[in-house]
């Protein structure tokens, strides 16, 4: 199953794939207020990956799973643990972002 016409085509049935693609097109999850967005960050900060596997089952995205047990595996070499911070940053600038723009009639 594709998505996507020629080279912008993605194979949806492989997360190795969809994490490529997520990765490299800085697609990251937007959760759903900007207080699950921190804490994100913070475990990312603390414990890397873990913020971006749990933005992953908040947003059903099996590639944020992938990309977050990588960020884990690769901690051990710092580089992981930079990449990790990172991309809490942008999950938690994503959902502050959506929390921001929502439309006038579903605000509370």
């Amino acid at each position: 199953f594709s998505v996507g016409e020629g080279s912008d085509c993605v194979d949806m049935s492989n997360p190795c794939t969809e994490a490529w693609a997520e990765c490299t097109s800085v697609s990251v999850p937007a959760v759903k207020s900007k207080s699950l967005g921190m804490l994100c960050l913070l475990l990312n900060i603390f414990l890397p990956g873990s913020g971006t596997l749990v933005a992953g089952l908040l947003e059903d995205k099996p590639s944020t799973m992938v990309l977050g047990a990588i960020q884990f595996v690769l901690s051990w070499i710092i580089i992981g643990w930079i990449w990790s911070v990172w991309w809490g940053y942008l999950i938690f600038v994503a959902a502050k972002e959506k929390e921001s723009f929502e439309p006038l009639g579903e605000q509370a």
